[in-house]
């Protein structure tokens, strides 16, 4: 037996179960979620392997700078500043 066609299979993947209390419209036009800045430093400070509950985002900032500053630069980069 075949299932009827609803409204949700016309939505993205990406949407499909979303509430569009968590979205908004980028400079772009893109439609976005509002957490994504905070997403994205949760990520990053997981990927430092920073797993503390609590933490600063200035803490964050500062290990990122440290590791940019203990890496090579790329080749042909050795008078650039960042």
């Amino acid at each position: 037996m075949r299932r009827e066609v609803t409204e949700q299979d016309f939505r993205m993947p990406e949407f499909r179960d979303a509430d569009p209390e968590d979205y908004e419209f980028r400079a772009d036009g893109k439609v976005v979620r509002k957490d994504r800045w905070e997403d994205g430093i949760h990520r990053i400070r997981h990927a430092l392997g920073d797993n503390r509950h609590e933490f600063e985002i200035s803490e964050i900032v500062a290990a990122v700078r440290a590791l940019v500053a203990a890496a090579a630069p790329p080749p042909g980069d050795e008078e650039e500043s960042l």
